[in-house]
């Protein structure tokens, strides 16, 4: 595609098909950044709550590209996670729409919750390291600071800036900031997810299955968020950057 700009080709953010196969049958397709591709189906299948402890990955193989895909992973699940996965009905995208739906995906069962953090909510509300988080987060964005068009999210882990993600979903976002701390062993209530984006429901029932203690963002939470948050001890953060952040406890009261 040409550009109404002289000079070098636009160089743009990279978007990719990828292919997912499980145990050598379902097949399904993400449009994403074709990068760390093996953290972002572990997150993926975590926050799908497909798999919950690392011993139910068998193998995790990334391929050529095949049939207009830029990649491919082969997934060989054990048969206690591949008995959790159900895919979405036909033609209703990742979820079906409405409320219910989020909430019938995500179960009675919150997740990986455990007792909530007492240091969460004293973290939270230090705005001065939170700004700092924010800074490193996109000081490190390698995408973002050469040619832009993606989503932003970072990965705090005892306090610090652990890993920081980048894709042109805000989904794959979440997603790969779960499997980075899947990979680590550091899921749990005191971990805090980043993000640059708005907080949809989706994300919110992602970061409830992951088992995280807050979702912090620069944009606000939808009020399906809230309420997905709100109803299985999620901690959400919204307009985190400015001088009086938007603060939304598990308990319902907002700030």
């Amino acid at each position: 595609m040409s550009t109404d700009l002289p000079g070098p080709e636009r160089v743009l953010a990279p978007e990719a098909r990828v292919r997912v196969r499980l145990n050598d049958g379902t097949a399904f397709g993400w449009s994403c950044t074709p990068e760390d591709l093996s953290v972002l189906a572990l997150g993926w299948l975590v926050c799908e709550g497909v798999v919950r402890t690392p011993d139910e990955i068998e193998d995790l193989t990334e391929h050529d590209a095949e049939d207009g895909f830029a990649a491919c992973l082969s997934v060989r699940l054990a048969p206690q996670a591949l008995a959790r996965w159900k895919p979405a009905p036909p033609g209703s995208g990742e979820f079906a729409v409405g409320p219910s739906a989020l909430f019938a995906a995500l179960g009675q069962e919150p997740g990986r919750r455990g007792p909530e953090s007492p240091e969460l909510r004293t973290l939270l509300k230090d705005r001065d390291r939170v700004a700092g988080w924010f800074r490193e987060m996109f000081d490190r964005a390698s995408i973002r600071s050469s040619v832009g068009g993606v989503h932003t999210g970072g990965l705090v882990v005892d306090g610090a800036l652990a890993h920081v993600a980048e894709d042109v979903s805000r989904h794959h976002v979440v997603d790969r900031l779960a499997g980075s701390a899947f990979l680590d062993g550091t899921l749990g209530r005191d971990t805090i997810f980043l993000l640059s984006a708005r907080i949809s429901g989706a994300m919110a029932v992602k970061a409830c299955r992951a088992g995280v203690g807050a979702l912090v963002s620069r944009s606000v939470p939808t009020e399906l968020a809230a309420t997905v948050a709100g109803s299985h001890g999620l901690v959400l953060v919204g307009r985190a950057r400015r001088e009086v952040p938007h603060y939304y406890w598990p308990t319902g009261e907002a700030e």
